[in-house]
């Protein structure tokens, strides 16, 4: 089998590595590496190329693995080989949480495969088994921690004492976050995989653009302190719920309580629970970030398509909607200085940190302009 990566950065060399190096895949050649950078071409310079056109029109080539993690061309790239009639690998969780649909049409038509196990979870074994279950199971709800980079922020200031630039700093020196960390921080990464896993399991498109997101950006030891003193550590979740025929999603930072299994998952480790009418509850922990955990995810996709096993297929089947519920929750808030909201909201209050009573998320909504950061209590 020849086979082509589209990027040589932090996970593109981790699958090149790990082919190269296992006996297993020793029948695996890298024909091919698509990378503008210069300085990375020593290491492989026979087999990079700047074309995607010479990649697509090389009938040799089954098998296009997409590494770049960009947006527009990573999806013109993924959906052109596979209307070449080229199975492809990606980790790409934008791509695939905005075009699913589309592009799982258009393998299906070319009898070909299309694996995405990477874009959630890193290196947890989530989608595969998610779609089986929906096979049979009617999910109910998704909920966890999907984003390596802010928890492991969150455990270093927490049980380290680490400040949230002193975090976010070996965040970025360890490969868990980008240069650009935006969108871990504000919760842009989570929507997009709560989305993916919300369309496998609830059988049904999701538009990631109309998901509820609040990130950690404003976080600060405060905000960490107060939790302590609460019981409970600060994690930002992402869930989904089906109530009735509608979709609740939701990414916000939650009080845990400390002593419960999420509260205990820290650093780069993700955790995923999945509720579901026969199975119960199923629960999938791991490593959610990183060059290796997210690479061997990648290159046991590839070993899915070397043994020819039969290709998931997301199937819209039902009409569920995403919408945003009334249920009623309290809230921690740090408010903005000298800012202040109706003492009809607050059940304590310690200088500008308080407790609400339980109310709407529209009604935190209209008090948003005043809070500098937010976390619902919950699990």
């Amino acid at each position: 089998m020849k086979i082509a990566i589209l990027g040589l950065g932090t996970v593109g060399f981790g699958v090149y590595d790990i082919i190269q190096k296992s006996e297993y895949l020793k029948d695996i050649e890298v024909k091919y590496i698509l990378d503008k950078d210069s300085s990375k071409q020593d290491l492989v310079k026979s087999k990079v190329t700047s074309s995607i056109d010479e990649i697509l029109s090389d009938k040799e080539i089954e098998v296009v693995i997409e590494c770049m993690g960009a947006k527009n061309f990573s999806y013109k790239c993924i959906k052109e080989a596979l209307l070449a009639s080229k199975s492809v690998v990606t980790a790409n969780k934008e791509v695939i949480a905005e075009h699913i649909n589309e592009l799982t049409e258009i393998k299906n038509k070319r009898n070909v495969s299309l694996y995405y196990e990477a874009s959630v979870g890193g290196g947890i074994p989530i989608i595969k088994p998610l779609h089986n279950a929906a096979l049979v199971n009617e999910v109910s709800e998704i909920k966890g921690i999907l984003n390596g980079t802010t928890n492991y922020i969150l455990t270093k200031m927490s049980v380290e004492g680490l400040s949230f630039e002193e975090a976010l700093k070996l965040a970025q020196i360890n490969g868990f976050a980008e240069a650009d960390p935006t969108a871990d921080l504000e919760g842009l990464d989570m929507v997009r995989k709560i989305a993916i896993l919300s369309s496998i399991g609830y059988k049904s498109e999701i538009d990631p653009e109309k998901v509820s997101h609040f990130g950690i950006s404003n976080l600060s030891d405060k905000d960490i302190k107060y939790a302590d003193s609460k019981n409970s550590v600060i994690k930002l979740i992402a869930s989904s719920k089906l109530v009735d025929n509608n979709v609740e999603l939701k990414i916000e930072p939650v009080f845990v309580q400390k002593g419960s299994m999420i509260a205990s998952v820290n650093y780069e480790f993700n955790v995923i629970e999945v509720k579901t009418n026969i199975n119960d509850k199923l629960t999938f922990m791991g490593k959610g970030a990183g060059r290796y955990p997210t690479a061997n995810a990648m290159v046991n996709d590839l070993i899915m398509i070397k043994h020819n096993d039969k290709n998931y297929s997301f199937t819209q089947k039902s009409k569920k909607e995403y919408k945003d519920l009334e249920e009623k929750y309290s809230y921690y808030i740090r408010l903005k200085d000298d800012s202040e909201i109706c003492d009809c909201l607050i059940k304590e209050k310690e200088g500008n940190q308080l407790i609400t009573n339980e109310i709407k998320k529209s009604d935190l909504n209209k008090i948003l302009d005043k809070v500098c950061f937010y976390a619902r209590i919950g699990e």
